[in-house]
């Protein structure tokens, strides 16, 4: 029998195990777990579960950076509180929004996981640079090549093996990571993002 649990929640739980014992050792590391959680809840905040789940992550992050900062046992049991609630919270979204098949396997139909490509994404970011820009979808989409006109340089649109969006900038390999977008913001919104790094990369040629 295959179970599924909740990505990055045994990471969490297992930080959380050390920060209840070496809370002022293991508070980093707790805080980046639980970080990680926020951006998977951010990611699908149009989801109101998801929306909610990735606030009281969020306000754990907060109470555990508190208590590191002020080094008080109160406060650090207030964390370990707001930190455990928030691991749950998240754990049962992530089982009430979970899309199985009918032997309980994670199977969302094709095409719905993710709204739009990386691809995708370079091109509408194209088409909000001008009409001179052209662009390339890499294999099965997860790529895009931008260039303008005869232009020497280019610019590639991917996502990092930590799951951020990156443009690099060729053949200067510059990259510029961009934090806080989510699918659910919208493509328009995300492409404006995008055309707005590729300006300033070009400014900086």
């Amino acid at each position: 029998m295959r179970i599924t649990t909740a990505p990055h929640a045994i990471e969490a739980r297992a930080a959380f195990s050390g920060y209840s014992a070496f809370p002022r050792r293991v508070a980093p590391l707790l805080a980046m777990r639980l970080t990680v959680m926020r951006e998977y809840a951010a990611n699908r905040n149009h989801v109101a579960i998801w929306a909610d789940t990735a606030k009281q992550v969020h306000e754990a992050i907060t109470a555990v950076c508190f208590a590191q900062v002020t080094r008080r046992r109160k406060y650090r049991r207030i964390a370990s509180h707001v930190a455990l609630d928030a691991i749950v919270a998240y754990e049962k979204a992530y089982v009430v929004t979970l899309l199985r098949d009918e032997a309980g396997h994670y199977h969302p139909a094709p095409g719905t996981e993710f709204p739009f490509a990386v691809s995708d994404i370079g091109r509408a970011a194209a088409d909000l640079l001008g009409d001179e820009w052209s662009v390339d979808s890499g294999f099965w989409g997860v790529r895009a090549f931008l260039q303008a006109g005869d232009e020497r340089d280019w610019y590639t649109l991917t996502v990092s093996d930590s799951g951020v969006l990156r443009v690099e900038a060729l053949p200067e390999a510059h990259r510029t990571d961009i934090y806080g977008v989510w699918p659910s913001d919208g493509l328009a919104d995300i492409a404006a993002r995008v055309a707005d790094i590729i300006r300033e990369l070009r400014k900086g040629d």
